[in-house]
């Protein structure tokens, strides 16, 4: 999924047939799935059945009652997935939990039940936990061989273990669709609490005063302040249980898959709201896919594109203490810190022990975060060749040294790499630095002082000016 969408990582050719790799989930019966779904709505008191009854007691007509009886007709298969499929359907609109009335855009008001309530329908593969069992048994036991082996070949402290089953516990997690439900219901308060219309919610009075400087980096899209940047689908949780999701449909491609423009226009907000999940709220969205990314239409006009966050099941939590270290971190990466990113920063995060002499570690880092990261500048090509240039230098830090890696960072790591994928796919001119940089700035003069802020800003322009004449 990662490489399917890094084109300055692997070549066009690879590139394809990674993607087909990652289309290709041949899903299940829609019998067995039928079923599923008819012993699940029953253990949920819906579909006119006595709750008791299970699916292995239904015969065919009566999986259909149970479900016709919730739904106009029976669900129409999607998509395929790893852990399970998505069916569409449209709900009845005479369930008792629609008897309200919803606001229409001219002001009308019209009873709910008789608009068209299209759902997304998420049934769980019937056999997966014991599946993801074995494969996750077997991946810590690699994780315990592989720390075995660097304890006696490396200075590397064990972590792999530890790390995999951090893995192990979030996996399992995603089998479990009342959990998912319960963090897509998070994210849709939290998200559109802050990023619908002109909401200022996330932004400190101090951002207000120096929002000028923050304006070079701004796309010069003429977006309307009052759409909303993204979209969380309701859920329906009279319906979801361990095995079903129900939530609502909504249409639209994969921000992969959309035009250059938008790609272009969208990737900033989705950067600005992975570093407001990373940095604010302390939980982020842990899995996201190309195909967890959507773009639709906005519900305010109908019209401008807006990004749409899809599957809830793989979340990740920061500490207030995490995520306070992570901001002074990117300060410093932003201000050209590397002394006090290597010897502080990196320490505090866990990457490297606190007791330990960073003095002949620091030169080399410095010149993989100048060249690799900071340095490595837009062209892909000049990009992929930085890369390559530092892989020794990196291979050689990593056996040489205590390094250890933070289990949650390796997913943020995951999400910006993905985000960076996809915007170099609409534009390979993207530097996932400069479209960080707005919402670095407004977390820094929160948590830090403006004093800091104006050397971050003097530095981040030395850099655009430098990337600019490469």
């Amino acid at each position: 999924q990662q490489l399917s969408i890094r084109p300055d990582l692997v070549s066009p050719i690879v590139l394809h047939e990674l993607q087909r790799l990652c289309d290709a989930v041949p899903p299940f019966e829609d019998e067995v799935a039928m079923k599923v779904l008819a012993e699940e709505l029953l253990s949920r008191g819906k579909g006119g059945h006595n709750a008791m009854e299970r699916s292995t007691s239904l015969n065919e007509k009566e999986v259909n009652e149970t479900i016709l009886s919730v739904f106009q007709e029976m669900p129409l298969l999607v998509a395929s997935a790893s852990l399970g499929q998505v069916y569409k359907a449209t709900l009845r609109t005479n369930d008792d939990s629609n008897n309200s009335t919803t606001p229409q855009k001219q002001g009308t008001i019209i009873p709910q039940q008789q608009q068209q309530q299209e759902v997304a329908i998420k049934i769980q593969r019937p056999d997966i936990l014991s599946t993801v069992s074995l494969d996750l048994f077997l991946l810590v036991s690699y994780g315990k061989m592989v720390d075995k082996i660097c304890s006696v070949l490396t200075n590397q402290i064990p972590y792999h273990e530890i790390f995999l089953n951090g893995f192990a516990s979030g996996a399992f997690m995603e089998l479990n669709y009342v959990h998912e439900a319960e963090n897509q219901m998070y994210f849709r308060k939290e998200l559109h609490s802050r990023f619908h219309g002109n909401n200022n919610n996330n932004m400190s009075n101090n951002d207000k005063k120096y929002n000028f400087i923050g304006s070079f980096f701004k796309s010069s899209s003429s977006r309307n302040i009052h759409v909303e940047k993204v979209i969380v689908p309701k859920v329906y949780e009279q319906y979801t249980t361990q095995s079903i999701l129900v939530s609502e449909w909504i249409d639209g491609i994969p921000l992969a898959q959309a035009p250059p423009e938008q790609i272009r226009e969208l990737v900033p907000i989705g950067v600005e709201i992975f570093l407001c999940q990373l940095l604010d709220i302390g939980r982020f969205h842990a899995d996201p896919h190309p195909g967890n990314l959507y773009v639709t239409t906005s519900k305010v006009d109908d019209t401008t594109p807006t990004l749409c966050l899809l599957d809830f099941g793989l979340v990740a939590h920061v500490s207030e203490d995490d995520r306070n270290n992570m901001t002074r971190a990117i300060v410093n990466l932003l201000q050209g810190d590397y002394d006090t990113l290597i010897a502080h920063d990196a320490k505090h995060l866990g990457f490297l022990p606190h007791d330990m002499d960073v003095t002949e570690l620091t030169p080399v880092l410095k010149t993989i975060l100048k060249e690799g990261l900071v340095g490595a500048g837009s062209n892909l090509h000049d990009r992929r060749r930085n890369l390559m240039a530092i892989s020794n230098e990196l291979n050689e830090v990593f056996f040489q040294y205590p390094f250890s890696v933070p289990p949650f960072f390796a997913l943020v790591t995951r999400g910006l790499g993905l985000l960076e994928g996809i915007a170099l796919t609409g534009d390979p001119s993207f530097d996932i630095f400069r479209a960080s940089y707005p919402y670095a700035k407004r977390r820094a003069i929160e948590t830090f002082s403006v004093k800091d802020y104006g050397k971050i800003s003097r530095n981040i322009l030395t850099l655009r000016r430098a990337s600019t004449q490469s």
